[in-house]
């Protein structure tokens, strides 16, 4: 595992600087919904988010107590490519 990240802001640099498109990823507080399905982290309610969002209809949503834990999953579930530093 390359990165242990804690917060959002780490999380955009870290993504910034893959390879993958801007447009298929939204993280808290932009809302970056320009495709039909866009992989998300947010906070919401007291909690962190992370899920798709397909055609505006948010899917497979799960729940953590902290940044650090949603960060951390969002690069496990979506892009272990980039957590592995494969891009």
């Amino acid at each position: 595992m390359k990165y242990r990240i804690q917060t959002t802001h780490e999380l955009k640099k870290i993504m910034d600087n893959s390879k993958i498109n801007k447009h298929y990823f939204s993280i808290y507080p932009d809302e970056n919904f320009y495709t039909e399905v866009v992989t998300f982290i947010r906070e919401k309610a007291s909690k962190w988010e992370i899920g798709v969002k397909e055609r505006c209809i948010d899917c497979d949503v799960k729940q953590f107590d902290t940044e650090a834990e949603a960060c951390q999953a969002f690069l496990e579930e979506f892009y272990p490519e980039v957590l592995n530093g494969e891009k």
